[in-house]
């Protein structure tokens, strides 16, 4: 999952820099320190792009939340080098202070702010189910779990190999001061 955009912007503080990038339609901010990623920021910006509420106290202090947290932290599928959330510390400018989140969270934050990026989960996750049953219509000697498996892989590298395309494409767009057919000769 990355969580920068081409198009990101830098802020300053106290000796820090912050990016700010795109997940998923959603604009976040991300220390460039650590990588964590401004879960405070990201829930006003879906409340008020939903008319909502919601409060990411609320939200990190629920069992889910908490459950999944305590899971990332033991089977620690990355290299972590730092609390999976954090407070910034109000020495910062108001711009960059809030809670950070490490952006396997981003998920379950994102779920349990907005039911719209709810709806879209589950869509995606409906499509992965109907090919999975398709597969196993089609082949019932193996096990369903394996053929969910098997599914994911295939979602995963189709867009793992779009995404290398188009960081190739990206890389191969040459900066140019002088537009083309502008050249002196």
């Amino acid at each position: 999952m990355t969580s920068e955009t081409p198009s990101t912007r830098q802020i300053g503080s106290n000796n820090e820099n912050f990016t700010i990038g795109s997940y998923n339609g959603f604009e976040i901010m991300i220390r460039d320190s650590d990588g964590i990623i401004n879960a405070t920021k990201l829930v006003q910006q879906i409340n008020e792009r939903e008319h909502t509420t919601k409060e990411l106290r609320n939200i990190t202090r629920s069992p889910v939340f908490v459950e999944y947290k305590q899971y990332l932290e033991k089977i620690s599928p990355f290299n972590l080098n730092g609390p999976l959330c954090y407070l910034l510390p109000t020495a910062f400018m108001n711009d960059v202070r809030g809670t950070y989140v490490h952006k396997q969270l981003l998920n379950i934050i994102c779920i349990k702010s907005s039911v719209k990026y709810l709806h879209h989960v589950t869509t995606i996750m409906d499509k992965i189910n109907e090919t999975t049953i398709a597969e196993h219509d089609a082949d019932k000697t193996q096990a369903i779990a394996d053929q969910f498996h098997y599914v994911i892989n295939t979602v995963t590298d189709t867009l793992s190999d779009r995404i290398t395309d188009l960081n190739q494409q990206v890389r191969q767009l040459a900066p140019r001061a002088v537009p083309n057919g502008k050249e002196r000769t």
